[in-house]
């Protein structure tokens, strides 16, 4: 890493252990080197790539030039917003000018992007660099980090293990520390299940919050959000990317509400939700964390029971036709060399017909009816986020998993997807970890458009639990 003399010394555990809230603030008041973060975030990123295998793509060049025109306007006065000069990576599915997106599939033409996606483009206009482009599985079909592209990545708190995805590189990363925040997108979970893995937050706001763009072949399902070392973090990211943009309709529909916010917030604590319940390891940790809430009385907590099954057949109805359809054609020309579990989908697609896939929607209408009905006796709903803790990296399933089940990652995420079914905005953030030393998430889920009030709980519930999260920390075992 090189001196920068008019600037602090940062050394790379003041930079790990610093927020991007603070980084961004240190740039803004002068004393910090905007070329030094980059550098050291590179630095970082490049010492556990094989270990890892996080990123895609380095965006070594871009980075390091940006980082320097971030330090001159900075120098000049010219701070474009909180998160000027900070480093930062992004998913390899969200388009970025200039740059060829992998989509972690060997059948994407190396044609670099005309424009970037609205994420991207506000946070490049608000003055973060981006270092690389983090893994996905292919066109994030799945739940976990493995694809023909790059591969299996690996989660830093143990790399015997998964890192979840489909965001798994930006998960990897920001557990890592190479970078305070990263881009991901959650179309059942892509964002929290990494996020709760790797002992992140992840953050998925309601629906059309932060615009996708390009269209994907879920268009019901999909949000963007950000993965983060705090909710502090997340909230700026996602305070930067939200609002609407023409490019995605459902971005105007999804202002903040209009009610104000609860001074002490009905919580329904959810202890299986849809009538799943979690392992016995991610059971005694939320029992614990839901106690040292309720001890905090930050809000009026009440036990509530979610009944189940979860909506897997309205979300394998949408997700089976959605990528077995809209991949068709690619399928077709390049099946061999592209996941067999994607492949896949194209057949099973057959199965649906006009009919099915018009009771679907009303299935999928009546699903977030009521969804939104709990909304209106509680303010939030705090459940795990994951019913299980991290498995095997290089595993669809955990063991005595259904790893024949059309859809097998699904079999293992009942507490995430049924979210993207009804749209509504939810955040995971670690808790203490379980007693095999792998993390355990905690999910808060809120109305249509509460995003504010998700994050602000979530902050509260943060603090809470920071004496309980000193564990985490960025030792890899192996």
């Amino acid at each position: 890493m090189s001196t920068h003399h008019r600037y602090n010394h940062l050394s790379p555990a003041q930079y790990v252990a610093s927020s991007a809230v603070e980084l961004g603030r240190r740039v803004a008041t002068g004393e910090l080197s905007p070329v030094q973060l980059v550098e050291c975030a590179l630095d970082l990123a490049a010492a556990g790539e094989q270990d890892l295998n996080a990123y895609a793509a380095y965006m070594t060049e871009r980075a390091l030039r940006e980082a320097a025109q971030r330090e001159d306007e900075a120098a000049s006065g010219r701070i474009r917003s909180p998160l000027h000069g900070v480093p930062i990576a992004s998913k390899d599915n969200l388009d970025i000018a200039g740059e060829v997106i992998g989509k972690g599939s060997l059948t994407t033409p190396d044609t670099p992007a005309a424009a970037s996606s609205p994420m991207v483009e506000r946070l490049l206009a608000a003055g973060t660099v981006i270092i690389g482009r983090t893994t996905t599985p292919e066109f994030g079909w799945k739940g976990t980090g493995i694809s023909p592209r790059t591969g299996i990545s690996r989660n830093p708190r143990d790399l015997r293990c998964n890192t979840g995805g489909s965001s798994a590189g930006s998960a990897a990363t920001v557990a890592a520390g190479a970078v305070p925040i990263a881009t991901g997108t959650d179309a059942g979970g892509s964002v929290r299940i990494p996020a709760a893995f790797c002992g992140v937050v992840g953050f998925k706001p309601t629906l059309g919050a932060i615009p996708v763009w390009p269209g994907t072949n879920n268009i019901s399902l999909s949000h963007a959000g950000p993965l983060a070392r705090s909710v502090r973090d997340a909230r700026a990211m996602f305070d930067l990317s939200r609002g609407p943009d023409s490019r995605d309709p459902q971005s105007y529909f999804s202002h903040p509400r209009a009610r104000s916010a609860p001074v002490r917030p009905r919580v329904a604590v959810v202890r299986e939700p849809f009538g799943i319940a979690p392992s016995d390891t991610v059971a005694a940790v939320f029992d614990d964390t839901v106690r040292l809430l309720r001890q905090a009385d930050i809000a009026e907590f009440s036990e509530m029971t979610l009944g189940g099954p979860p909506p897997r057949e309205i979300f394998e109805a949408l997700w089976v036709t959605g990528r077995g359809i809209g991949f068709g054609k690619v399928i077709e020309a390049n099946a061999t060399r592209m996941d067999p579990g994607l492949v896949r989908l194209a057949t099973l697609a057959r199965r649906y017909s006009a009919a099915d896939m018009l009771e679907t929607g009303l299935a999928q209408r009546e699903f977030t009816a009521a969804m939104f009905g709990l909304l209106d006796t509680w303010d939030l709903l705090l459940m795990p986020t994951m019913p299980i803790t991290a498995f095997a990296a290089d595993a669809e399933v955990p063991v005595g998993g259904e790893k024949d089940a059309d859809l097998p990652w699904v079999t293992w995420t009942p507490y995430t997807y049924p979210f993207n079914i009804s749209g509504q905005p939810a955040i995971t953030l670690p808790t203490h970890l379980a007693s095999t030393g792998l993390p355990v998430g905690i999910q808060l889920v809120g109305a249509w458009s509460a995003d504010d009030l998700v994050l602000d709980f979530a902050e509260s519930c943060e603090a809470i639990m920071a004496p309980t999260n000193a564990a985490h920390t960025t030792t890899y075992r192996g």
